[in-house]
């Protein structure tokens, strides 16, 4: 399907100004508390963080697209489109946080969500591990004649591992509705992407059967004009696609990981070239956005997740009995015995 170019006036008939600052306010809380995780991993109050600062365009634009009944099978990097979506910041905190009120019971490391009730399912670690599981949903949904269709991210590194080309295959053959969207944010851990993969990323369904769309994702008209394209083919086809949003890692892979060892920032947040100013410039002179607002906003996001981040620390950890939770339904007498021993 090739490659396509931004526009801007004719998404205001299709997306009206709210949906537009709604995208753009939850594109700063995202990298509001991105930051915040950060700096509470370095505080030592959680233990792990894959940053998502540089994805944040994409996401808002699959968030504005997606529907009810579509199922997101995501990766460790998406945490706007879980904000876009609505699952709560509280229950988020909560992961980060390993206490009593996480949906795992701490049990999960943190970026690994699972928020079945928002249409999000169990995160993997290795890297495409996910996709021919979102490709089993997709077939599930063809089986019991269900509506929407599945969306499944991964990182440009993911088009290298047997698991994307296995689910690539199974996908075409079965003609499936799946949307694979891969967020190129031009390193696969510390591997820029022109060593791990030689052949353009868009063009890796075609062996396939399955089209290939790329664009710039750190424009948000380009990033919809992409979508708008991408969903309306497997939504109406209800068949697969292959996307490609190009974007760009603003910071490291995760807390672990020192990207100044391997390279030199080229998109520095807060500059010019920053996503998320390009979007409040974009939103300024369609006369939705002023800088007050814009300060308003990021004021709001910043004392919001500070308050709630202090909230959510006075509660206190998983108790030991949860240890032996979600085995089995009903308790076995080895796990009992267990039980009594541990407590």
């Amino acid at each position: 399907m090739g490659s396509n170019g931004g526009g801007t006036l004719k998404f205001l008939n299709r997306f009206d100004e709210n949906e537009l600052l709604n995208a753009y306010r939850v594109a700063i809380y995202s990298r509001t508390l991105d930051n915040r995780i950060i700096n509470a991993q370095r505080q030592g109050i959680i233990g792990f963080h894959t940053p998502s600062a540089g994805h944040e365009i994409p996401q808002v634009a699959m968030g504005m697209l997606l529907e009810k009944d579509d199922i997101v099978i995501n990766y460790y990097r998406d945490l706007t489109l879980l904000l876009f979506r609505g699952v709560p910041v509280e229950n988020l905190l909560d992961h980060f946080l390993a206490n009593s009120e996480d949906f795992s019971h701490g049990r999960n490391m943190p970026d690994h969500y699972n928020f079945r009730e928002y249409g999000f399912y169990s995160v993997q670690s290795p890297v495409a591990m996910h996709l021919p599981f979102a490709v089993g949903a997709a077939y599930a949904k063809v089986m019991k004649k269900e509506n929407g269709i599945v969306l499944s991210n991964t990182g440009d590194g993911g088009t290298s591992t047997g698991d994307f080309h296995a689910a690539l295959n199974f996908a075409s053959v079965w003609k499936m509705p799946i949307m694979f969207v891969i967020e190129n944010n031009g390193y696969a851990i510390s591997l820029p992407t022109s060593e791990q993969t030689k052949a353009p990323i868009e063009k890796k369904g075609e062996a396939y059967g399955i089209p290939g769309i790329s664009f710039d994702g750190n424009d948000i008209f380009s990033a919809l004009e992409g979508f708008i394209k991408a969903f309306e083919y497997v939504r109406t086809q209800r068949s697969p696609i292959l996307v490609e949003a190009r974007i760009y890692r603003m910071g490291p892979h995760s807390t672990s990981d020192d990207p100044k060892k391997y390279r030199k920032d080229e998109i520095v947040p807060g500059s010019s070239d920053d996503p998320l100013v390009k979007f409040k410039e974009k939103l300024k002179s369609l006369g939705i956005l002023n800088e007050e607002f814009d300060n308003e906003i990021k004021k709001w996001a910043t004392e919001d997740i500070e308050r709630k981040l202090e909230e959510r620390m006075k509660i206190p950890p998983p108790s030991k009995e949860t240890i032996i939770y979600d085995v089995y339904e009903n308790p076995t007498w080895i796990q009992e015995e267990e039980r009594r021993e541990w407590l």
